[in-house]
């Protein structure tokens, strides 16, 4: 997990290579237009996905983790909070290979991060996320999805 400025994201991709050309182009896509949609940068490999909505409290939220790829949430307008967990045991629910999704409850042990505009968080596969958490504030976020 890297939580910081998504200024700084070509900082992160000179200290992790492996996905230099990745977070460079997830800066790129956060100073472009925002447009709600998907964003092909380089087919499966690398896109873009951005929405709007509101924050909402935690009550209904569900715990979401990604096996094939990994997310760079960069927040273009709002502010929310993203509770994280890493469990000790990774749980073994319905993963849903097409949509690169599985959900699931936790109760306790997680943290929470505010994720303002400005900020991005990068989430690694068994890096349990629940974003969206705040009280109604609108959000314009764009999500980089990295194959891993």
């Amino acid at each position: 997990m890297i939580y910081g400025k998504i200024a700084n994201l070509p900082i992160w991709g000179e200290k992790v290579p492996s996905i230099e050309y990745a977070l460079n182009e997830a800066k790129r896509v956060a100073d472009g237009e925002f447009k709600i949609g998907k964003t092909e940068i380089d087919g499966a490999a690398l896109y873009a996905s951005s929405s709007e909505y509101l924050s909402a409290g935690r009550e209904g939220k569900i715990f979401e983790n990604h096996h094939a790829y990994i997310d760079v949430q960069m927040m273009i307008e709002g502010e929310e909070q993203i509770d994280v967990i890493i469990p000790e045991e990774q749980p073994e629910g319905d993963y849903s290979e097409e949509n690169d999704v599985e959900f699931e409850s936790f109760d306790k042990g997680y943290s929470t991060i505010t994720l303002r505009a400005g900020d991005f968080l990068l989430l690694l596969p068994g890096e349990w996320h629940r974003p969206g958490v705040g009280d109604g504030a609108k959000c314009r976020k764009t999500v980089v999805k990295i194959r891993k």
